[in-house]
């Protein structure tokens, strides 16, 4: 009787129909695990077959919910049984999905208490599925066959590039929804925007810019440094994006934010590129996807999420890394493919600008040892440069930024320069490896922590490198003739990150001369310890790479899991930390509390800080929610001279002349306040939220504030 049974499954058509069944099963539990699907199944009871309702309807859903999460399991080890090939692959894939459900069963199939999960395990799981379907594709070629002709497909179903494009993507985007939440991703909730520092300067500013009138070039706006006007690139609110929804502005509603979507989208880029880099190095699809892990897991991609949000987007250096392992493109490939990195750089954040320059540089230094066309390479980086120019004029970046502005960072280039210690200094972020000294506070920005799991990588690759005597010889990569680029692309950002100042730990160990012009170049990318962060991704590629050419799949497989498992428990504490911060739903409190505010907005529509900016972050809000117009803010480059001479030409005008009808003049202190108090004429004075300010009349509803 045995025998007859596993004859008939042995049959490729039995086979293939029990396949398609288990995958169908799976998804339907899966599905049914979803609180939509759920409240569909409730009310089709309720209505079609038991014409009453249900009581008690969270157990119900609990019902659902654990039905689906037994089943899907049961059909994930259907499907194991009857894809015996692989035995390897089989085996490890059944191992995890075990143990993941051993470990999450019950927390979320028995602790529901929210909704807001994604149901993280389960996700993780149709992952593994997924990626187990297409690695034993061949036993679904009967039905592939069959149903082949119903569509515009030939041969291979899958496309495999876009297939670990998008496996890849999903990894990101799940790791994203774990650690950070999906509130995040609320367009209407910006509250979590408002704590301060660069990631509400970030929000104000597209709110600021969504309410001002378009100009050209687009990027400009004229209520943040009023009566000037200066590019949404200096408010590092990610341009693309404010152009983007700005054009959409009249159909989104008036609490909008995209810093959350971007968020999500860096993660699920990062993750996707990495594994199409993994698998252009030698990796085999279960390495790709699994390697990719270690992108996501960034620690100078995470130290800069929701803290400067625009400089997430590192999936552009894995662009560039990518390009780099293509040779031979044509002339129209390379233009397309610079100009647009370029170009993108600009329209996100002006830092990637140079790092993308950079490895163009060297690509074509090769193309040209490849090809000896010195003229072609030549025509690529001008076209690069003209399309870099004309998209940065094109969002207003060579407005209202002198060269004093823009090289605001020359005086102390090396302030905020990377340590000799940065790729081991965890900065606190470690949970083994402690916090290294600094030379300077402004050294933050030179972070470049790799994680413990890499740095054990790297020690392995030095041990079995000496012990073998192999010293990388003989390998592909060499043979490519890329070793020489990548050692002159890494050595450039380490030069450049270092900055003439060299320092280890909290010493100064030695500085060099610069000529000033290059010092002024140098200067405009004054955080110079930025540029270490595409050395980061060239260490975990070449560290994956050096594994799945010197090792089999599975010692190669085995190796990436433990250095991997390493790399999380060390990073983990931070990450989760750091995540619950956005999980938690936030109220924020403007400073300027009193409803006075209010109807001093729609009385004026200008507000003049006549020294320092204070309170900015709630006078920007305000000014933004009444389309106002402010004098002065805190830009990432700015003509401070031009602010200052309108501040002082103002102070001149309203002591001669009296106060603007359409002005509140915000006054910095009581000292300022009592010197113009004496010698303008014509200004009403009052004190609300500790905030001193003068308007042209008495307004009845300022009664009892007079100063």
């Amino acid at each position: 009787m045995l025998d007859k049974i596993k004859e008939i499954l042995e049959k490729r058509t039995v086979k293939s129909n029990l396949l398609t069944v288990s995958i169908i099963g799976f998804l339907f539990c899966f599905l049914s695990m979803l609180p939509q699907i759920q409240n569909f199944i409730i009310k089709f009871f309720e209505t079609m077959v038991l014409r009453r309702k249900l009581e008690n309807i969270g157990f119900w859903r609990n019902y659902i919910f654990s039905c689906g999460y037994n089943f899907a399991y049961f059909f994930v080890i259907v499907f194991y049984l009857l894809i015996r090939k692989k035995r390897f692959t089989s085996f490890c894939f059944l191992l995890a999905v075990l143990v993941l459900y051993i470990c999450s069963y019950k927390f979320y199939a028995v602790n529901l208490g929210s909704y807001d999960r994604y149901r993280f395990p389960v996700f993780v799981v149709f992952l593994a599925f997924v990626i187990h379907i297409f690695a034993n594709r061949h036993a679904f070629s009967e039905l592939t066959n069959r149903i082949s002709p119903l569509f515009i497909i030939s041969g291979n179903v899958f496309n495999q590039t876009l297939f670990l494009f998008i496996t890849g993507s999903l990894l990101g985007v799940i790791f994203f929804l774990n650690i950070f939440g999906t509130k995040v991703l609320d367009f209407t909730y910006t509250d979590w925007l408002m704590p301060g520092g660069d990631l509400t300067q970030q929000y104000l500013g597209w709110k600021l810019f969504r309410n001002s009138a378009w100009y050209f070039p687009l990027g400009l706006m004229d209520n943040v440094v009023y009566p000037f006007k200066v590019s949404i690139i200096y408010n590092d609110s990610i341009p693309l994006f404010a152009i983007v929804f700005k054009l959409f502005s009249p159909l989104l509603p008036e609490n909008f934010q995209y810093l959350g979507l971007f968020g999500i989208i860096c993660y699920a880029l990062q993750s996707g590129i990495s594994v199409l880099i993994i698998r252009k190095i030698g990796g085999n699809i279960v390495q790709s996807v699994s390697a990719s892990i270690f992108f996501i897991l960034s620690p100078v991609m995470m130290q800069r999420i929701f803290g400067h949000t625009p400089l997430t987007a590192h999936f552009i250096l894995l662009l560039c890394i990518l390009v780099c392992f293509h040779n031979k493109l044509g002339i129209k490939k390379q233009i397309l493919i610079w100009s647009w990195l370029l170009a993108l750089s600009a329209t996100i954040h002006m830092y990637f600008v140079p790092m993308v320059m950079i490895f163009m540089f060297f690509y074509l230094l090769r193309e040209y040892f490849l090809t000896k066309k010195i003229i072609g390479q030549c025509i690529v980086f001008g076209i690069s440069i003209i399309v870099l120019i004309g998209t940065m004029y094109c969002f207003g970046a060579f407005y209202f930024v002198n060269t004093n502005g823009v090289s605001a960072y020359k005086d102390v280039l090396g302030y905020y320069s990377a340590n000799l210690n940065t790729f081991v200094n965890s900065q606190g972020n470690s949970h083994f490896i402690k916090n290294l000294p600094l030379a300077t506070n402004g050294q933050y920005e030179g972070y470049a922590y790799i994680g413990i799991g890499i740095i054990f990588f790297i020690l392995i690759i030095i041990g079995y490198e000496i012990n073998t005597k192999n010293l990388i010889k003989n390998s592909n990569m060499q043979k490519s003739g890329l070793f020489p680029y990548i050692t002159g692309i890494v050595l450039s950002f380490l030069l450049f990150a270092l900055s003439p100042t060299i320092t280890f730990n909290q010493y100064m160990l030695f500085t060099y001369p610069v000529i000033s012009r290059v010092e002024w170049l140098w200067g405009i990318f004054g955080c110079t310890g930025r540029m270490t962060w595409p050395i980061v991704y060239i260490i975990m590629t070449f560290c994956i790479w050096w594994a799945i050419t010197r090792f089999s799949f599975r010692k190669a497989t085995i190796l990436l899991a433990i250095l991997l498992l390493i790399q999380w428990y060390d990073l983990k504490p931070w990450f989760v930390n750091k995540g619950n911060r956005f999980k938690t739903i936030t109220t924020w409190q403007t400073e300027l509390a009193s409803t006075v505010w209010d109807d001093l907005a729609n009385d004026y529509d200008h507000i003049f800080f006549t020294g320092e900016y204070i309170k900015l972050n709630s006078f920007l809000d305000l000014a933004a929610n009444h389309k106002m117009t402010v004098n002065d803010a805190y830009l990432a480059r700015t003509n401070q001279i031009a602010i200052d001479e309108n501040k002082q030409n103002e102070k001149v005008y309203f002591m001669n002349n009296g106060p603007r009808d359409d002005m509140v003049y915000v006054f910095q202190n009581e000292e300022q306040t009592l010197f113009f108090r004496d010698n303008a004429r014509g200004m009403f004075f009052y004190l609300i939220d500790d905030v001193l300010f003068g308007i042209n009349s008495g307004k009845t509803y300022l009664k009892g504030y007079e100063f």
